[in-house]
């Protein structure tokens, strides 16, 4: 008996001594998906991204991870060629559909705010759209106000939430990008805000703090470098679209693709005395993998039916329910417009829409269009049909075009402005008129050229040059504060790039259009001809 217990005793002891086990939470999180359907996938022919594929990939998660946390970044209202007619209704109606139940209230879906959610400049619409979500919207830095009244407020708007993973108490807060300003919101300084949250939350109880954010890569940095112990554990981001990591003091920083493309993977280990260890996967997400789960795929394609339904009988005079169909022209070669090529690379369809740009005015030496209003995201193959459709998906926004007088100087600041950062953002340019190098390391443009009728030469900082730019550009938006309306010389009515576009393919026929790559942003990290002049 008196061995039974000292054997007992020991075992005891052994087990009591034993290191426990690893405690983790996985996140599923996406960010700037602003097609319910996603994006046609030129190699294949299928569609890559999209909420029907969330919604499987989700579920699949799941089942070895039933506490899953589900989290969107921002810019999801807005833009898209459905959004111009329902300003992001479509969008929240088939996010509501995520777990599987269109009428429960989604207790694991967070979502913060991006710079596209103000486009409407609304409040009210705003404000509709948060009370008809079924899931929360994380506001820690935003306030609503107009005329000193609250302008939009629910019971789903929160300025942090706590939520428990497999036993883990996980506090979420966000930050959000103050470009777009609608006119009823206040921002909170991002630091302070982080600091704050981040504290308030630990006294809560988080074991983990994790900041959903719409930032730059560089603010994303900034603000951990900053903080150090003080910040979240974790960012999980969005604004910039393409797939980014980084790490700052030990803690990372994920942003996942554009649209649905890929979808972050996030696996959170808490750990003694330091910042939780962080695994991280890009899931792609296209085709069959995984496959579009069927009820969520019935409601979207209810939505674009209803879609080009109601478009097509709202013209002037009402059109076939197919009026998106039309055929405009013909690709002749492939046309490059997906978004990891268009906001990073000079491609043959920017060159294009840049050069028609210029075209428009006589006087024009050169053009530049700002790739954030390009927003087709996919390629047409060669030989394929030019739509309608291509074109209303393409230019969501007002896309007239004016004149400036600059100097020489001014252009160089302004490509310096479009090569800054380089991490897919909508403010980098195509151009047409010039050429210039563009090393990733050097962060600015470099052998500015003017590629004039006698061929190409150097640009001199005191030249006057007469620029193109799409309204955004030129009224001096997305950091391009050194163009403004008091360096414009041209006068209403301006052309737009939209009527540019339909005049030169119906002019092209069935020979269709072939623009070519020739060198003009000849970056060092892809081989090539370049028609910028060594200094």
């Amino acid at each position: 008996m008196l061995k039974k217990s000292i054997l007992a005793a020991i075992l005891l002891t052994a087990c009591s001594s034993a290191p426990p086990q690893p405690r983790s939470f996985t996140i599923l999180a996406v960010n700037d998906l602003y097609r319910i359907n996603g994006v046609a996938d030129s190699r294949t022919g299928g569609q890559r991204g999209g909420l029907a594929r969330l919604r499987t990939l989700r579920k699949q998660l799941q089942q070895e991870h039933p506490d899953l946390i589900v989290l969107h970044a921002g810019d999801l209202l807005n833009p898209s060629l459905l959004s111009l007619r329902y300003q992001g209704e479509q969008m929240v109606d088939v996010m509501n559909r995520l777990d599987g139940d269109d009428q429960a209230f989604d207790e694991r879906l967070l979502v913060t705010f991006g710079n596209h959610e103000f486009d409407f400049r609304d409040p009210a619409v705003l404000d509709r759209r948060i009370e008809a979500s079924q899931f929360r919207w994380l506001a820690s830095d935003l306030t609503f106000k107009q005329d000193g009244a609250t302008v939009v407020e629910a019971e789903n708007l929160v300025p942090s939430w706590m939520l428990d993973a497999n036993g883990i108490q996980v506090g979420l807060f966000s930050l959000s990008t103050d470009m777009t300003d609608p006119g009823f919101v206040q921002w909170a300084d991002p630091l302070q805000t982080a600091r704050r949250m981040t504290s308030e939350l630990r006294r809560q109880g988080a074991e983990a703090v994790v900041a959903l954010t719409h930032l730059s890569m560089a603010q994303d940095k900034q603000l951990l470098q900053a903080l150090d112990d003080e910040g979240p554990d974790l960012h999980i981001g969005g604004h910039e679209h393409s797939r980014q990591e980084a790490t700052v003091n030990g803690r990372r920083i994920l942003k996942a693709d554009a649209d649905g493309i890929s979808a972050l993977v996030v696996t959170v280990t808490l750990q003694e005395g330091g910042p939780p260890q962080v695994e991280a996967r890009f899931q792609e997400v296209a085709g069959d993998f995984p496959a579009p789960d069927e009820a969520v795929q019935q409601r979207i394609d209810w939505w674009l039916a209803k879609h080009d339904r109601e478009y097509c009988a709202a013209q002037e005079p009402p059109e076939e329910p197919d009026c998106l169909d039309e055929k405009l022209g013909v690709a002749g070669v492939e046309l490059i417009a997906e978004e990891t090529e268009v906001r990073r690379f000079e491609t043959n369809f920017g060159n294009w829409a840049a050069d028609l740009a210029r075209q428009a005015y006589p006087k024009a030496q050169a053009a530049v269009v700002g790739s954030g209003g390009l927003r087709l995201n996919e390629d047409i193959p060669a030989g394929a049909e030019f739509q309608r459709r291509h074109l209303a998906a393409l230019l969501p926004f007002p896309n007239d075009l004016r004149l400036l007088k600059i100097r020489g100087e001014v252009l160089q600041q302004v490509l310096n402005r479009s090569v800054e950062t380089w991490s897919g953002n909508g403010w980098w340019l195509q151009v047409s008129g010039i050429a210039f190098r563009h090393d990733s390391s050097r962060q600015r443009a470099y052998d500015l050229t003017l590629l004039t009728p006698q061929g190409p030469r150097l640009v001199d900082p005191q030249e006057e040059i007469y620029l193109v730019a799409n309204s955004y550009v030129a009224d001096g938006n997305d950091g391009y504060t050194m163009l403004g309306k008091e360096l414009q010389v041209s006068k209403a009515p301006f052309p737009t790039l939209a009527e540019l576009i339909r005049q030169a393919l119906a002019e092209a026929g069935d020979e269709g259009i072939s623009p070519r790559l020739e060198g003009r942003i000849c970056n060092a990290e892809r081989a090539g001809d370049c028609l910028a002049v060594k200094q």
